[in-house]
C-alpha cells in the first residue's frame, strides 16, 4: 500500500489506533514467500532472550530485508507506505517540533492537509508515544510507514545545523567548560604569570616555601590515596564477578568517533565483527567529521554489514570527541551507549559481559567501565611504562574507588552507559578535552555509580615521545578543566561528594597535575638523599626538607608496590622486572604538564588529536592471541 500527496485524501481514521494484531509480520512475511517458516521459528526463539522487536530480530538476523518487514508492517498495521527520498517533507513543518524528539521517538512530520497532520514512522508500536509527543501540535493525526533509514537521513540532511549547535550545548551549563573560553582564560592567566613572576623577584624565598609546601602536601595526599584504593583493592579482590550472561539482552549502540583513521579503519571493522554478542542487537557507528575527507571517501567505498553505519558530524566552530559522542547519540537506537576508538581491540566476550553487570547491578549503576590495556607493551621502554601505569589505573585504583562508593574518573573508551541516565546527565561536555573524567565525576554528583567490568580492551600504546607529551598534555589540560569548572561552586561539589569525595576529586585532578608539574622542584631530592647540597633547598628547614624527602620516597615506593600488584593481576609478570624504570618515566609528564597548564589559558578548547594504528600491524598476532575466544 502506497500514499503520497495525490492520493492523501483517501477515507482513512484521523485518530490514531492501536495496530491491529490479527496476524504477526512473521506469519505475514511467511504467507508472502519473504521468509522461511523455520527462520521465523529460530527468530522468536531468539526473541524470548532478547529485548528486540521481531521486525528487528529478522532482520538483524538477515532473514528479511527493511523493504519486506516495512510491507508486512504496512499490511498488518493499515497504514500506507511512503517514500521520503521521492516525496521529502513540508519544510515548514520542521520548525513545529525538535528533531532531537522526532528521532528519538522514530518519526517525522510528513504533510498538512486542512487540520490534519500527517506523521511519517517507522513503526506502528510508537503510535501511541507520537500521539502524546505531538499532543499540544495537534490532536487530529494520520499516520504513514517511512524507513527508518529513511527518516534518520532527512533528519540528518534537513537539520543539521541546529543538531550540530544542540551537541556544543548538551551538558547544563553550570557544569560545562564552555564558560572557560573567549579571552576570560587569557586575561586570569596573565594575571597569575605577572603575580608569580612579581612574586618570585620581590620574596623568592617565600615563593620557594610556598611551592615546596604545596609540593609535600601534594605528595602526602597522592600517596594516601593510592595507599587507601590499594587497601581497598586488596580487601575485595576476592569478589566474584556476575555471571557472563543476562538473562533479557539488550541492545547496545557502540560511537567509534574517527578523525584521520583511514589507515586503521579496515582492521577497526574486523575488530568489531569479532564481537560475539548478538548482531541484531549491536549497533555501531562509526562516527566521522565531514571535514574529513579521507575517512569519508574510505567509508562510502566500504561495504558496511547491517548492524555497523556511518555518522557524519557536520563541521562546527568546535571539534572535539565529546561534541561528535553528542552528536551522533542522537541517531543511536541502543538502551546502553558504549564508545570505542578507532584502535581499540576488545575482547570478544566484552559486551555480555556488560550486558551482566548492569542486569546485576543496582538501580543507581549509570556506567560500566571495562579494563583497558595494551597490546604492544614490547615495542620500547615508553610502552612498557605506559602499560604499566594502565594497570595501575584499571585494575587497581579503580577497582578499589569502586568499593569504598567514591567518584571514578572515567576512560574515554570502552566505557558504557545506560541511556536514560546519561541522557539525564546532559551528556558529554563538549568543550572539556578529558569528556570521560568529568563525566564521572557528574555522574557520582548526581547520586549515579560507576561500576568496573571484569572485561578487557587492548589498545595501542603511545610509544613516540613527542605524541605521548601532546596526548598526556590534552589530558592534564582537561582535569584542570573539570577542576576549574566543578570548583565553581565548591560548597555544592563539597554537599553532592561527600568529605571523602571532595578530597578524592581535588588528588584525582589537581593532584594528578602537581605530581607532574612539581618534578624539576622533586628529582633533586634523588641527589639530597645520598648527601649532596643543593642550593634550591637551602631556604626551607631541616625537619621541613626531610618531611619532604620522606614523602617523595615513599611515594616511589608505594608507586613501586601498585605496579607489581597491578601486574600480577594481569596475569603476565614479564613485565615486573621493568618497574624500575617507572623512576625515569613519571618525570617526563612534566613537559606534557607545562604545555597543557599553557594551552589552559592560551587554547583551552584545542584537542591534540593522537595518531592511532601506527605499528598495530606489527603486533596482529600479539592480538589475535590476546583476543581469542576462550572457553
Amino acid at each position: 500500500m502506497s500514499l503520497n500527496a495525490s492520493n492523501l485524501n483517501r477515507e482513512y481514521p484521523v485518530k490514531p489506533q492501536p495496530p491491529r494484531q490479527e496476524r504477526r509480520i512473521g506469519d505475514i512475511l511467511v504467507a508472502d514467500g519473504q521468509l522461511d517458516a523455520g527462520d521465523l521459528f529460530k527468530a522468536l526463539v531468539r526473541q524470548q532472550h532478547e529485548d528486540l522487536h521481531l521486525g528487528e530480530m529478522l532482520q538483524g538476523l538477515g532473514y528479511a530485508d527493511e523493504s519486506s518487514v516495512i510491507a508486512a508492517l504496512s499490511e498488518q498495521s493499515a497504514l500506507p507506505v511512503i517514500d521520503l527520498d521521492a516525496e521529502p517533507p513540508a519544510n515548514f513543518l520542521g520548525r513545529l517540533i525538535a528533531p532531537e524528539i522526532g528521532i528519538r521517538n522514530g518519526f517525522l512530520l510528513w504533510k498538512q492537509m486542512d487540520d490534519t497532520l500527517v506523521v511519517a514512522i517507522s513503526d506502528p508500536m510508537q503510535m501511541g508515544n507520537v500521539t502524546d509527543a505531538l499532543a499540544e501540535i495537534s490532536q487530529s493525526l494520520q499516520f504513514v510507514l517511512a524507513s527508518r533509514e529513511a527518516i534518520l537521513r532527512y533528519y540528518q540532511s534537513a537539520f543539521s545545523e541546529p543538531l550540530s549547535e544542540a551537541a556544543n550545548l548538551r551538558c547544563p551549563k553550570q557544569l560545562s567548560t564552555r564558560g572557560w573560553s573567549g579571552r576570560k582564560p587569557k586575561i586570569i592567566g596573565w594575571f597569575l604569570l605577572i603575580t608569580l613572576i612579581t612574586g618570585a623577584t620581590i620574596a623568592p624565598t617565600f615563593v620557594m616555601a610556598g611551592l615546596l609546601g604545596w609540593i609535600l602536601i601534594a605528595l602526602i595526599a597522592n600517596s594516601s590515596f593510592k595507599l587507601m584504593t590499594l587497601i581497598s583493592f586488596w580487601r575485595g579482590r576476592n569478589i566474584a564477578p556476575p555471571s557472563a550472561r543476562a538473562e533479557k539482552l539488550p541492545k547496545i549502540s557502540i560511537l567509534v568517533p574517527l578523525l584521520h583513521e583511514s589507515d586503521i579503519l579496515d582492521r577497526l571493522v574486523e575488530r568489531m565483527s569479532a564481537l560475539v554478542y548478538p548482531k541484531e542487537l549491536l549497533e555501531i557507528c562509526l562516527v566521522y567529521e565531514a571535514s574529513d575527507t579521507e575517512t569519508k571517501k574510505h567509508l562510502a567505498a566500504r561495504h558496511l554489514p547491517y548492524w555497523m553505519r556511518s555518522i557524519e558530524i557536520p563541521e562546527n566552530r568546535l571539534q572535539t570527541k565529546p561534541r561528535a559522542l553528542n552528536y551522533a547519540m542522537d541517531f543511536c537506537r541502543g538502551d546502553i551507549i558504549g564508545v570505542y576508538d578507532a584502535e581499540d581491540a576488545p575482547e570478544p566476550d566484552q559486551l555480555y559481559r556488560v550486558a551482566s553487570s548492569f542486569e546485576n547491578a543496582a538501580d543507581d549503576v549509570a556506567c560500566v567501565q571495562c579494563r583497558l590495556d595494551y597490546y604492544n607493551s614490547e615495542t620500547n621502554w615508553l610502552s612498557r611504562c605506559f602499560t604499566i601505569e594502565y594497570a595501575i589505573l584499571f585494575r587497581v585504583v579503580l577497582p578499589g574507588l569502586q568499593r569504598m562508593g567514591l567518584p571514578i574518573p572515567l576512560g574515554g573508551t570502552s566505557v558504557f552507559f545506560k541511556r536514560d541516565k546519561l541522557e539525564a546527565l546532559g551528556r558529554w561536555d563538549a568543550h572539556n578535552v578529558t569528556e570521560d573524567a568529568d563525566l564521572g565525576m557528574r555522574l557520582h554528583r548526581q547520586g549515579m555509580r560507576c561500576i568496573c567490568a571484569p572485561a578487557t580492551t587492548y589498545e595501542e600504546a603511545n610509544y613516540r615521545m613527542v605524541p605521548w607529551v601532546k596526548q598526556r598534555s590534552r589530558w592534564l589540560k582537561g582535569f584542570l578543566q573539570t577542576w576549574i569548572t566543578h570548583m565553581r561552586h565548591p560548597l555544592d561539589l563539597w554537599r553532592s561528594l561527600g568529605p571523602l569525595g571532595f578530597v578524592v576529586f581535588h588528588v584525582l585532578f589537581l593532584g594528578t597535575f602537581t605530581s607532574f608539574a612539581a618534578a624539576p622542584l622533586v628529582l633533586p631530592l634523588w641527589v639530597f638523599t645520598f648527601g649532596v647540597e643543593l642550593p634550591i633547598y637551602q631556604t626551607v628547614s631541616p625537619l621541613f626538607l626531610n618531611a619532604l624527602v620522606t614523602a617523595f620516597v615513599a611515594t616511589e615506593i608505594l608507586l613501586l608496590v601498585l605496579g607489581l600488584v597491578a601486574l600480577r593481576q594481569r596475569g603476565e609478570p614479564r613485565l615486573i622486572k621493568f618497574l624500575p624504570m617507572m623512576l625515569f618515566y613519571w618525570p617526563i609528564g612534566s613537559f606534557a604538564a607545562y604545555k597543557a597548564l599553557y594551552e589552559l589559558f592560551a587554547r583551552p578548547a584545542y584537542w591534540d588529536k593522537t595518531q592511532h594504528g601506527i605499528n598495530d600491524r606489527e603486533y596482529q598476532a600479539e592480538i589475535d592471541r590476546l583476543t581469542a575466544v576462550r572457553e
